[in-house]
């Protein structure tokens, strides 16, 4: 055979392997591209749709042509949340103590745990009404005043009293004038801070004021102690010339 024949069959072989395994490929593929065409509320396994199990169960055995899918309601605390095509139910959350959380909502065969804090915590690292981590609330100190309560995902804010007043306690959630002595009708024996009240004392008499009136009944004293003696000189002068 002239080699020029045996070129072109060569070629022409080489072209049907290429073409057969072009058509091996197509044929391998159909099959999955009809799988992304299930209907809502389906899965696919193994180039098959098949119907999902409903919340809170999984599947058991996938469906075949002349059968449905087989499911199995989640037992111990495993929960399904929507229709699915698991074979297996999704775990509860455990709600970690460490992290200062209790459960505040039960784990059901349909809904995972929902984890909360104790009061006197909030939840600084929420996900939707779940929670990650809790922190005790900040105290807001004698001197301080509670400014904005804290809420379940929020601290209290604290703010210092203003000048004026004070707060002995903590967590009062307004500071207290300072009582004014002078409109009470006292003097202020020490001023007030901001964790105490001012300290005030009834009026008494000044240095000054003492010592006046002790030179006035000094010289009361003596005006009354001149003049007895001056009436009694008289009284004894009239009695020696009586006689």
């Amino acid at each position: 055979m002239p080699s020029g024949d045996r070129h072109r069959q060569a070629l022409r072989a080489g072209l049907r392997s290429m073409l057969r395994i072009f058509v091996i490929f197509l044929i391998t593929q159909l099959p999955h591209s009809e799988a992304l065409q299930c209907f809502a509320g389906e899965y696919e396994i193994n180039g098959e749709c098949c119907p999902m199990c409903s919340a809170g169960s999984r599947v058991v055995k996938h469906c075949r042509p002349s059968s449905s899918t087989t499911c199995m309601p989640c037992v111990d605390d495993t929960y399904t949340e929507h229709p699915n095509g698991l074979t297996e139910c999704m775990r509860c959350k455990v709600c970690d103590a460490g992290a200062r959380l209790m459960i505040k909502e039960k784990c059901t065969y349909t809904k995972n745990t929902v984890c909360g804090c104790a009061p006197g915590d909030f939840c600084p690292h929420a996900a939707g009404l779940d929670c990650e981590m809790c922190r005790p609330y900040t105290v807001c100190p004698p001197g301080y005043m509670v400014k904005k309560p804290g809420t379940e995902f929020l601290d209290n804010v604290c703010e210092v009293c203003p000048e004026g007043t004070f707060s002995a306690t903590n967590m009062l959630r307004t500071c207290q004038p300072w009582t004014r002595c002078e409109e009470e009708g006292m003097r202020e024996q020490k001023a007030g801070t901001a964790t105490s009240d001012a300290i005030c004392v009834r009026r008494g008499l000044s240095t000054t004021a003492i010592a006046l009136i002790i030179v006035l009944a000094l010289s009361l004293l003596s005006a009354f102690a001149g003049t007895a003696f001056f009436l009694w000189r008289r009284r004894k002068r009239k009695d020696g010339g009586t006689r």
